[in-house]
């Protein structure tokens, strides 16, 4: 029998990962004291303690909206790149 190398290693081997962190530390987030949320936006975390990945993306994205300025369509954005758009 052949002996395996690492070039021909098992198809159900995965990458391994140097250091995994541990399940509760992806889920849990970073505490709300090292955050620079408004009180409006504490409000909207179901854990008032914790900002997960998913409640950082809600937020950036209701901060992104609230931001001053034109907004343009698709259409505009195109044309000033030099795309033509069929209408």
């Amino acid at each position: 029998m052949a002996r395996r190398t690492n070039s021909q290693a098992s198809p159900q081997a995965g990458p391994r990962r140097r250091n995994p962190a541990p399940a509760a530390d992806l889920r849990q987030g970073i505490p709300v004291s090292k955050t620079n949320l408004t009180r409006q936006e504490r409000a909207l975390l179901p854990d008032p303690d914790w900002v997960t990945e998913d409640d950082a993306d809600a937020i950036i994205s209701m901060r992104r909206r609230r931001r001053p300025g034109r907004t343009y369509t698709l259409n505009e954005v195109m044309h000033r790149l030099g795309y033509d758009v069929a209408r």
